[in-house]
């Protein structure tokens, strides 16, 4: 017969106790575990190792407090796409390029820079985000659209993922309250590109 049959057992409080947690463990770990699944359904590139850095603020506002990006937040303002970056509702994924990315490509984004230019500054920051959240199902494909009307081309790595086959995405992302900020060690460029 079970403890929780007999009568005197109900006077003891660690039985008491052990009866409401085996009940509530029932109850508790079938909710737990499909808030986890549901939180694993977004593919977040640093999943992989790390947890994503949580920023409190929109994707906009982000970059502007991050140090590593003051090169892109200064690019996203020539382009005016700022306030796109700011916009809640549908989920965000940027491929956000490093100040090092920048200087990687200083003549490409000297030549961007210029007034004339404006537009196809535009166009390049445009290809580095994506209008959504990346999803298993998007990598599984091997291309994902961009902004820019473009594709990119997505691969798991070890300790990230790979666009392009010659972009890193570096560890760990960020976690920004309209989107995903992943690091990128490289400017992403539209195949057809001309500066």
């Amino acid at each position: 017969m079970s403890k929780f049959n007999n009568s005197k057992d109900w006077g003891d409080p660690a039985a008491v106790l052990a009866g409401i947690f085996s009940i509530s463990s029932v109850l508790i770990f079938p909710v737990l575990a499909q808030s986890t699944r549901e939180s694993q359904s977004v593919f977040q590139p640093s999943s992989v190792l790390d947890s994503p850095q949580r920023s409190g603020g929109n994707i906009a506002d982000t970059l502007a407090r991050e140090s590593e990006f003051k090169t892109l937040t200064s690019a996203l303002a020539v382009a005016g796409l700022t306030d796109t970056l700011k916009q809640e509702g549908r989920p965000l994924t940027i491929f956000a390029p490093t100040n090092q990315a920048f200087r990687k490509n200083a003549a490409v984004y000297a030549q961007l820079l210029q007034p004339q230019n404006k537009d196809k500054l535009a166009r390049v920051l445009k290809y580095h985000l994506i209008a959504s959240s990346v999803t298993p199902e998007d990598v599984n494909k091997g291309e994902i659209k961009t902004v820019e009307g473009g594709t990119v081309k997505i691969s798991v790595a070890p300790d990230g993922v790979i666009i392009n086959d010659n972009v890193k995405g570096v560890q760990p992302s960020i976690e920004a309250s309209n989107g995903v900020i992943v690091r990128v060690d490289n400017l992403l460029l539209p195949p057809d590109f001309q500066p």
